[in-house]
């Protein structure tokens, strides 16, 4: 049995707020705009994926998009399982859920596979919050750090600047994007970042991929 935290009113003040702001960063950067740079990285199978490079790390950022015949409530059912990443997510070791906080705010672990056999995983501890704007559900998280949960030993603790989804309800379904913007701290070789920005932005796709298997469809 997980043990649960001891959050203080002031420290979920505190949550909120960063989560609020990590939203709106979000809000602000997900669009397709030309002062966003997204440059197209890939178009297959209705699934696009656009990469942006990041001038502090000189990583990617990731963004994957696509649409899902299903709605957005049956897809916040397999988001609300965290551990269901390790099933649909490919760099993804270890998912657990720390403290449900509120219904729209929650902490949880995420811990990513080691590459390549010579490059180390990562692993991280995201607060996630959720907002319903209209027919858009934003679910929006980022790196905070908990005295109980300090990296794992042969993993490096990395950072999550940015990550999350945003569901729109569509005719038919849910327009899907899935966005990341990370640091993943110590030095990669080009090899591995090349391969995790492209798992990362393929996202969308294993998620439907997933989905078509928990619902019985070819």
């Amino acid at each position: 049995m997980i043990q649960q935290e001891n959050f203080t009113e002031q420290q979920i003040q505190q949550y909120d707020q960063q989560a609020d702001q990590a939203i709106q960063q979000f809000q602000q950067i997900l669009p397709l705009t030309p002062e966003n740079k997204w440059e197209l990285h890939s178009d297959k199978n209705g699934f696009k994926i656009h990469l942006r490079p990041d001038k502090d790390t000189g990583l990617n950022f990731s963004r994957g998009e696509g649409f899902l015949p299903y709605t957005i409530d049956q897809i916040m059912d397999v988001l609300n399982q965290v551990e269901n990443a390790e099933k649909f997510d490919e760099l993804c070791e270890k998912a657990c859920l720390i403290q449900k906080i509120r219904d729209d705010l929650l902490i949880f672990y995420q811990r990513l596979k080691d590459m390549f056999i010579v490059v180390s995983g990562r692993d991280f501890v995201i607060l996630q919050k959720r907002q319903k704007i209209g027919n858009q559900l934003w679910v929006v998280g980022k790196s905070i750090e908990l005295a109980s949960r300090p990296p794992v030993k042969g993993k490096v603790r990395g950072e999550l600047k940015l990550g999350g989804w945003l569901l729109e309800e569509k005719e038919g379904g849910t327009q899907v994007i899935y966005m990341t913007w990370g640091d993943p701290k110590g030095n990669l070789p080009a090899k591995a970042v090349n391969f995790a920005s492209s798992a990362q932005g393929q996202v969308v796709e294993r998620l439907k991929k997933f989905m078509d298997q928990k619902h019985g469809k070819k």
